[in-house]
C-alpha cells in the first residue's frame, strides 16, 4: 500500500468515526427526547455557551443580582460561569451554528472520537486504529453522559487525545504540525480541565511515552529549532489568551474563575490538606446547605484514613465501570495478565494506581468521571491492545476475531439498554401564586419554562424552596442577558426585598412557585 493510499484511509476512517458518534448521538436523543439540563454545573456551562455566542466574554453584574446568586456562577465582579471555557465553547458553537446547544456537546464527542482514532493511529496498526476509534464511539462518543447532557467530558478528553497523538509523533518525524496539533491539546486541556490534567496527564505520559521515543534522537539543534521554539511560542500564546479570559471576568490575570469562586462561597480549600478557610457569609440558605451537606462532608471525610481509603475505592470502581464496561474488562484484564511478567509494565500499572490515588487527595467533592477524561484515550489504547491480544490468541479460523465482534456487540446492547432507563431522581414545582387564576399543576423546572414560552410576554419567577429540598437540583438560573430573558427565574427574600425586584421586573407576569423533590421510588419530601 502506497503513502497516499494510506493517508486516504486514515481520513476516511477517521471522519467515519467522528460521523457515528454524531449520529449515534442524534438518534440517541430523537428517541429519546433533547436532554434537559438538570444538574447545577450544566448550568453553569449553559452561561457560558450564551454569553459566547453573544460575542461576550463574560457579562456585567445585573441589577438585583443578589435575587440569581446561584451555584458555580460568580455574579461580582462579573456574571459569568466559574468554569474553563473550554465546553462553553462547543456550547456556543451549537447554539450558533444549529440553534441548540446541545449539538456543540455532539460536535464534542464527534471530534474526540475522531481525535482518539488519530491518536491511535501514532500508536498500533491502522486496523485496530479503526477499531480503537470505534470502541471510543462505542464507550464515550453516543451513550454516556458525556454526549446526552451538558456536564462535559468529551472536550478534556479531546485535549488528551491531541497530545497523545502528537507527541509521539513528534519524536519520529520532527514535523511542524505535530506541534500545532500538541500546541492545540494543550490550549483545550488547559481551557476544560486545566488541574487534573496536569496531575494526570503529564506523569501517564512520563510513563507511555517511553514505548515510542528513542531519546538519542531529540539531543540535536534540529530537533529545538523546529519543535521546542515554535511549542514555546504555541504555550506562551495559551498563556496570554488564559490570562486575558481570566482578568475579563475577575479582574486579576492570575485569578481563575473557579478559585475567586471558592474563596466567595466555600470555606473548604482546593486541596485536602489545606486547612478550613473562614466561613463566608451567605445570602441564601440553599447555598449554605450545599456546603455543609457536601463539600464539608467530603472534605472531612477525605482527611481521614478510612475515609480516604473509601473514595480512592469508590473512585476506582467508578473509573474502572465507566471507562471499560463489563465486556470489555476482558482484554483488559488480558493486559492486566501479561504486565505481570514483566515487573517494568507492572511498574506502570502501580503507577497508574498511585496517581488515581493523588487525584484523590486533591479534589475535595465527590469525583465523577470527566475528572479523569484528560486520560481517555490511553484507556482505549489499553483496551484496543487487549483486544489485538484476543485476537493474537486465537487465530483458528478467526475465533479471536469473532470474539472481538461479540464483545462490541454486547457492550453495544448493554449501552443501548442502559441509555433507556429514567433519571433515579427529579425534582417538582408547584405554583402557589400568580398573576393568572387556577394555575397550580405540579410540573418539573422543564416543563414550567415550556408551559411559560407558549404564553405572551415576558414572565418573573419566584422560587421558594420547602424543607428537605434537593439543593442539587438547583431551579434559579438564567440566561447572560438578564433583563432581555424571557423568563427570569430569582430566589424569593421575603415581602420587603421581593418588592424592589417586583418594581424593576413590574412590566413582567410574576409567578410564585414552591419547589420540592421526588425519587423514582415516590418519596416525597413536600412536608406541607
Amino acid at each position: 500500500m502506497n503513502s497516499l493510499t494510506f493517508y486516504n484511509q486514515k481520513i476516511i476512517s477517521i471522519l467515519l468515526v467522528g460521523i457515528l458518534s454524531f449520529g449515534g448521538s442524534w438518534l440517541v436523543a430523537a428517541q429519546r427526547g433533547v436532554p434537559v439540563p438538570n444538574i447545577q454545573d450544566e448550568f453553569s456551562y449553559l452561561l457560558a455557551g450564551d454569553t459566547f455566542a453573544h460575542g461576550r466574554l463574560t457579562n456585567p453584574t445585573p441589577p438585583m443580582w443578589i435575587h440569581f446568586e446561584t451555584f458555580h456562577e460568580l455574579m461580582q465582579p462579573t456574571y459569568m460561569s466559574k468554569y474553563p471555557p473550554g465546553q462553553g465553547v462547543f456550547l456556543a458553537l451549537g447554539q450558533i451554528l444549529f440553534g441548540q446547544p446541545i449539538y456543540g456537546v455532539w460536535l464534542s464527542t464527534a471530534f474526540m472520537c475522531m481525535a482518539i482514532c488519530w491518536m491511535l493511529y501514532g500508536w498500533i496498526s491502522p486496523r485496530w486504529a479503526l477499531v480503537g476509534g470505534m470502541v471510543g464511539v462505542l464507550q464515550f462518543g453516543v451513550f454516556t453522559y458525556w454526549s446526552q447532557s451538558y456536564w462535559g467530558g468529551a472536550v478534556a478528553a479531546l485535549g488528551g487525545a491531541l497530545i497523545f497523538g502528537a507527541l509521539p509523533r513528534i519524536f519520529k518525524y520532527q514535523r511542524l504540525r505535530d506541534v500545532l496539533w500538541l500546541g492545540l491539546g494543550i490550549a483545550v486541556l488547559a481551557n476544560s480541565r486545566p488541574i487534573e490534567g496536569i496531575l494526570i496527564g503529564i506523569p501517564l505520559g512520563a510513563m507511555v511515552l517511553p514505548w515510542k521515543i528513542k531519546w538519542e534522537n531529540v539531543k540535536t539543534y534540529k530537533f529545538v529549532r523546529k519543535i521546542v521554539r515554535p511549542f514555546s511560542l504555541l504555550l506562551l500564546l495559551t498563556l496570554i489568551a488564559t490570562g486575558m479570559y481570566n482578568r475579563a471576568i475577575t479582574g486579576n490575570a492570575l485569578m481563575f474563575p473557579h478559585i475567586l469562586y471558592s474563596k466567595k462561597y466555600s470555606a473548604v480549600p482546593y486541596l485536602i490538606f489545606e486547612p478550613l478557610r473562614k466561613t463566608p457569609q451567605y445570602n441564601h440558605k440553599t447555598m449554605a446547605m450545599d456546603e455543609k451537606a457536601w463539600y464539608m462532608r467530603r472534605y472531612l471525610e477525605k482527611r481521614s484514613i478510612k475515609g480516604f481509603l473509601k473514595e480512592f475505592q469508590d473512585d476506582i470502581t467508578r473509573i474502572f465501570n465507566f471507562n471499560f464496561g463489563y465486556p470489555l474488562a476482558v482484554p483488559s484484564l488480558i493486559i492486566l495478565f501479561w504486565a505481570l511478567f514483566s515487573w517494568q509494565r507492572l511498574w506502570r500499572l502501580i503507577m497508574v494506581v498511585i496517581i488515581i490515588a493523588g487525584t484523590c487527595a486533591v479534589m475535595t467533592a465527590q469525583p465523577k468521571t470527566h475528572y479523569f477524561s484528560s486520560f481517555t484515550c490511553l484507556v482505549i489504547l489499553l483496551v484496543t491492545y487487549g483486544l489485538r491480544y484476543l485476537a493474537v490468541l486465537l487465530p483458528r479460523f478467526r475465533i479471536g476475531m469473532i470474539m472481538v465482534a461479540l464483545l462490541m456487540i454486547f457492550q453495544l446492547f448493554l449501552n443501548i439498554r442502559a441509555s433507556q432507563e429514567p433519571s433515579p431522581l427529579f425534582s417538582l414545582g408547584r405554583i402557589v401564586q400568580s398573576s393568572e387564576v387556577g394555575q397550580t399543576f405540579t410540573f418539573t423546572r422543564q416543563a414550567l419554562k415550556d408551559f411559560l414560552l407558549t404564553k405572551k410576554g415576558k414572565h418573573l419567577v419566584i422560587i421558594r424552596y420547602l424543607p428537605k429540598y434537593m439543593v442539587a437540583r438547583e431551579w434559579v438560573f438564567n440566561d447572560a442577558d438578564i433583563d432581555h430573558s424571557p423568563i427570569v427565574w430569582a430566589r424569593d427574600m421575603g415581602t420587603a426585598k421581593n418588592a424592589e425586584l417586583l418594581e424593576y421586573f413590574k412590566d413582567r407576569q410574576v409567578w410564585y412557585v414552591e419547589v420540592f423533590w421526588v425519587s423514582k421510588h415516590g418519596v416525597n419530601y413536600d412536608k406541607r
